[in-house]
């Protein structure tokens, strides 16, 4: 399991290598879930992270437009991150998905890894967006590398609050059996980021003083780590 840490700045991405992020993540927490950063802060964050973690950013709650997905990924490929994140809020069914997903796979070879990410308040929103349950056979029909499930709405509530433990362990298991990986966020607060066998748990507002638009802590993002990787932290104190 793998921490990622969404930070809004190249300051906040020191932060979290400096507490053991496995990866640093760019978005801008005030565009949303997956709020797309400047090409500016993207930029900057690529340069001081240098060598120390891989770099993913988030490209925004993208519409059923597959040229549109496929340059913003471009754009974050040529500027440097080895993970791209593409919110489906605009796409309602599998074949479309296939079509955006495919575009932005196209776009950006192979040296970058293509993440599909839908939301576990799917269904709540209006109009309704790709349901999670779809991202397995997204996945497999389109070779991604892998899947994450997030929250559209920040009121509290989490993932847990949408999803239960057993919806969320079965999408990891059919996702992984597709060929993919699977990452978990949306509120997940400290004490809860192992609650499922994720393969990557990404956290904003748990690793940030004031919540998601506050300022990321050095402290918390090692209590984070220690959390995520209890046995790595171990061996780094011995």
């Amino acid at each position: 399991m793998k921490l990622l840490v969404s930070v809004a700045s190249a300051v906040e991405a020191e932060f979290a290598v400096a507490g053991g992020a496995d990866i640093v993540d760019v978005k801008d927490p005030r565009e949303g879930a997956l709020g797309a950063p400047s090409p500016r802060v993207l930029s900057e964050v690529v340069r001081v992270v240098g060598s120390a973690a891989p770099v993913s950013v988030a490209i925004g709650d993208l519409p059923d437009l597959p040229h549109t997905a496929a340059l913003a990924a471009r754009g974050a490929a040529v500027a440097g991150a080895s993970f791209v994140k593409v919110g489906l809020r605009g796409v309602r069914r599998l074949d479309r998905a296939v079509a955006v997903m495919g575009a932005v796979l196209d776009a950006v070879g192979d040296e970058v890894s293509v993440i599909a990410a839908a939301y576990a308040d799917a269904d709540s929103l209006h109009p309704p967006a790709f349901a999670p349950a779809w991202l397995p056979e997204l996945v497999e029909r389109t070779g991604l590398a892998g899947a994450l499930v997030d929250t559209f709405v920040k009121d509290g509530r989490g993932l847990y609050g949408w999803l239960s433990e057993s919806s969320v362990t079965d999408l990891i298991a059919r996702t992984r059996a597709a060929g993919g990986t699977f990452g978990v966020a949306g509120q997940l607060r400290l004490g809860e980021l192992r609650r499922v066998d994720a393969d990557i748990v990404g956290v904003r507002s748990a690793v940030c003083r004031g919540g998601r638009t506050g300022d990321l802590d050095v402290g918390l993002v090692t209590a984070a780590v220690a959390e995520v990787r209890p046995m790595a932290m171990k061996s780094r104190i011995w």
